[in-house]
């Protein structure tokens, strides 16, 4: 299932209207364990936050993945594309319950925007969308 950059854009307009502050608070812990694991540029720790499908933008490659394939094509882009660096710009939740960040990640020659999307599953905050876009 292909998603296009429009689709992100879209599901961000829909969350920044409601969004609350850079500190939002929403899950705390998972979401440092999320950074650190996106700044070491950690595929397995990583995939701990990943629901059991997830929409998946990262390198090109664009779709509705099981955790398992995720996984796969997060560790095939970050070693083609070590991570020196990673910034949340903005944090926010929406009055639905789902938590977002956007920021920017520096790895390999490029710069690519970070934006993740999470919601509650049985008591965890899961991811349930990803993308990490060349900003070219």
């Amino acid at each position: 299932m292909k998603r296009s950059g429009m689709g992100f854009i879209f599901v961000l307009l829909l969350l920044l209207p409601r969004a609350g502050g850079a500190a939002a608070g929403a899950p705390g812990d998972p979401n440092k364990q999320i950074l650190a694991a996106l700044t070491s540029g950690d595929a397995k720790a990583l995939s701990a936050y990943l629901n059991d499908r997830v929409d998946l933008g990262v390198g090109g490659t664009e779709g509705t993945y099981s955790r398992v394939q995720a996984t796969r094509i997060l560790e095939e882009f970050f070693s083609k594309n070590p991570v020196k660096s990673v910034k949340i710009n903005r944090q926010g939740t929406s009055s639905g319950g789902s938590y977002f960040s956007l920021g920017e990640m520096q790895a390999g020659s490029k710069t690519y925007r970070l934006y993740y999307l999470m919601k509650q599953v049985n008591g965890a905050e899961l991811i349930h969308l990803l993308q990490i876009q060349d900003t070219k």
